[in-house]
């Protein structure tokens, strides 16, 4: 089978404003998101999987409008830290973060922890491959789940510093659940921006 993995399109900053941590797309992540759907839209996707955070349910909505689709939301694919209050936007205030994992190494996790994270996440794409045998799955997620799959699947500790995609950027990987294999395809693939911001 084909999981195609997309984080959400960049999401309204709530590092002012305050806010619980599950912000609506920006108008950049609209654009985003569409311009993802219509690339997908041709890739013969079977079924479509979605965090249930706003940003990310709301990424899939334009490839599901053109499926004709509903997204299947699935709480194990949930950002890190997604009860931690105000989403932050990372690309503009890095130092802001860099800062907390220097002080906290688990502040990103926290309060999961990193272990509880990494195994919901392996145990939401374990689920999706193996009740999807030989189709093509979209699965529109987040950067630390992202990250935390591919590093994974690739068999070393997963770091939210690397591997890190951009805003709709999408990942490719083949698998199968009877032989219990995955095989990274690409990653972060942005060719569907060509003329917006990626972020």
């Amino acid at each position: 089978m084909d999981i195609l993995v997309i984080r959400h399109g960049q999401p309204d900053d709530e590092s002012q404003t305050g806010g619980q941590g599950d912000p609506p797309l920006s108008d950049l992540g609209r654009r985003q998101a569409d311009a993802i759907g219509e690339f997908l839209a041709g890739e013969g996707v079977d079924h479509v999987v979605a965090s249930p955070l706003v940003r990310a349910h709301h990424t899939a909505l334009p490839l599901c409008d053109r499926l004709g689709v509903e997204p299947e939301l699935v709480d194990d694919l949930k950002e890190a830290g997604w009860q931690a209050g105000a989403y932050i936007r990372g690309e503009e205030n890095m130092a802001y973060y860099m800062d907390a994992i220097r002080n906290d190494p688990e502040f990103l996790y926290r309060p999961e922890g990193r272990d509880a994270f990494n195994q919901r996440v392996m145990r939401a794409f374990r689920r999706i491959r193996s009740e999807n045998p030989g189709g093509t799955v979209a699965v529109f997620c987040h950067g630390m789940v992202t990250t935390t799959f591919v590093a994974t699947i690739l068999g070393y500790e997963p770091d939210p510093r690397s591997l890190h995609p951009h805003y709709t950027g999408l990942t490719r990987v083949r698998a199968s659940a009877a032989h219990d294999w995955w095989s990274l395809q690409s990653f972060n693939e942005t060719m569907h921006l060509a003329g917006i911001a990626h972020g």
